[in-house]
């Protein structure tokens, strides 16, 4: 079968390979924070990455989503100027929305820091966040427009060249100024995230002056802000914006929670700070790396559902339903015969930590939850039920806040990783139910969720077995760990064939001859 340049596996396979660039190179980016910056460092940079979050929800999250779909109805319609008053109505809003953000920080950030994050020593960094999130905001209206209107290059390369530039510059300037203060060194990485965003912001702008005089022609410096752009804007942004700052409020406090309860224990702010960073800085990033192919497969797949439940095609919307279920079925299978037989050695060798990697088990459950999550939510978004599927978060979101004070104050940071458990299982318990009713469809559970994880099993045992045969024979723990690696993927996909799924073929027949 033929792919052609405008379908959307085209576009999804540009897209995956995009992600995983991104993923990898933001690994790696970990990996020097973490051995250049230390366990605190991390801790204290997940510290403020929950006011990142607020803020960009509060001023871009359904500013984004709104300008997409806008930019497309108006491209649709040949009316390039309302494309272009669109991206200049939506940078206006950004500033008002964040000039009400900024202000707070620029007079508070004492009490922002030490009172409400409670860590005074990343004052600095909390202050720097600031020109990082007005580039950010600029990029995110640049880059929606060009989702909009299916032009995907400019935002494939400016991804890439931000954390390109992110990584040299935030490695460089620890590795140059070798500060000893470990907020001084929080502030040098947020410093290496704004001169990354003004390369992002500097590309996407001359992409968007070359867009105007070819994707988007039209009169010289032509643009039209239609009369009911406010309503049609803010019927968009306003919900998604809520659902999504609550979500945000209800992240941050977690992480705000989790070292308080650890002191509360009896354990150190430093130790406390250390544990959560080599957690939520170390570990968890390893168990996502699955999630390069799986935000894209949602990114592409939700405005087929889109386009079904508008025509009332109830076939396809079931159709694809069941097949991006198993796909991440698949995804999850794999990703669980890999990291559970070798995980915890492989964290260890990455990150020079021997506590990295600890908790792996519960955290690879709570993580593999996450995928179901974001894929039913994509399902639910598809078929018109958003309302549902931001409930789902929110619930998600006080439960883990809930699971989180019964289990950290007794059972340590471990019990975070059970309090990630159950609040998942909450969650994606709900987008289940919501999925099946919303899109008349029944579980497959062999095809779903037997066959898949069956050649998981199969493939995650002979790895581990594999594993500990070369550990014992003298041989070095990297080339036991890539030889198990490989072995239990090529292992998995045996076993998947056996069971009647080409892995490969699946994968392509699921974006086959849609555009």
């Amino acid at each position: 079968m033929k792919i052609g340049k405008q379908s959307v596996f085209y576009n999804a396979f540009f897209l995956c390979l995009s992600s995983i660039g991104l993923q990898l190179i933001g690994f790696l980016y970990r990996i020097g924070l973490s051995r250049f910056g230390g366990a605190e460092v991390m801790g204290m940079y997940q510290l403020i990455m929950p006011a990142y979050s607020v803020i960009m929800s509060f001023t871009m999250s359904g500013l984004t989503l709104a300008v997409s779909r806008l930019c497309a109805q108006y491209q649709a319609a040949g009316d390039t100027a309302c494309v272009r008053g669109t991206v200049r109505f939506a940078q206006l809003v950004f500033l008002c929305l964040f000039a009400c953000a900024a202000i707070p920080v620029c007079l508070f950030p004492d009490i922002l820091a030490g009172v409400v994050l409670g860590e005074k020593k990343i004052k600095g960094a909390l202050l720097l966040l600031l020109p990082c999130l007005f580039l950010t905001g600029f990029e995110n209206i640049f880059k929606s427009c060009f989702h909009g209107i299916k032009y995907i290059l400019p935002p494939i390369v400016s991804e890439l060249t931000e954390q390109i530039v992110r990584t040299i510059a935030g490695l460089g300037l620890l590795l140059v100024l070798c500060p000893s203060d470990p907020g001084i060194a929080t502030a040098m990485i947020v410093l290496g995230m704004v001169i990354s965003e003004v390369f992002s912001v500097t590309i996407l702008l001359l992409f968007y002056k070359r867009a105007k005089r070819s994707v988007l022609p039209g009169q010289r410096g032509s643009s039209k802000i239609p009369k009911d752009m406010f309503r049609r804007v803010a019927a968009i942004a306003v919900p998604v914006s809520s659902a999504g700052l609550l979500n945000n409020f209800l992240s941050s406090a977690t992480t705000v929670l989790i070292p308080n309860r650890l002191i509360a224990a009896g354990i150190s702010p430093q130790q406390a700070m250390s544990s959560f960073g080599v957690m939520v800085g170390m570990t968890m990033p390893l168990l996502m790396l699955p999630t390069a192919f799986i935000h894209p497969l949602n990114t592409v797949l939700l405005p087929r559902f889109s386009q079904y439940s508008a025509k009332s095609n109830e076939a396809q919307t079931r159709r694809k339903t069941g097949k991006a279920i198993q796909v991440t079925s698949i995804l999850t299978a794999v990703s669980m015969a890999i990291m559970l037989p070798v995980g915890e050695v492989l964290a260890q060798l990455i990150y020079k930590n021997p506590s990295a990697g600890e908790h792996i088990f519960p955290l690879a459950a709570a993580t593999f939850l996450t995928f179901y999550h974001i894929t039913t939510g994509s399902i639910l978004n598809g078929i018109g039920m958003q309302k549902q599927a931001s409930i789902s978060i929110v619930v998600t979101g006080v439960s883990e806040i809930a699971f989180t004070w019964l289990t950290v104050g007794t059972m340590g940071i471990g019990g975070y990783a059970l309090a990630c458990i159950g609040s998942e299982l909450v969650g994606v318990a709900m987008n289940f139910y919501w999925v099946i009713q919303g899109a008349k469809i029944k579980i497959q559970w062999k095809n779903w969720f037997i066959t898949p994880f069956l050649a998981g099993a199969v493939s995650g045992c002979s790895a581990r077995l594999l594993f500990v045969f070369l550990s014992q024979s003298s041989s070095q723990p990297i080339w036991a760990v890539l030889i198990s690696v490989f072995a239990a993927f090529g292992i998995f996909l045996m076993c998947l064939s056996f069971l009647g799924i080409d892995f490969f073929r699946y994968l392509k027949t699921l974006f086959a001859n849609e555009r």
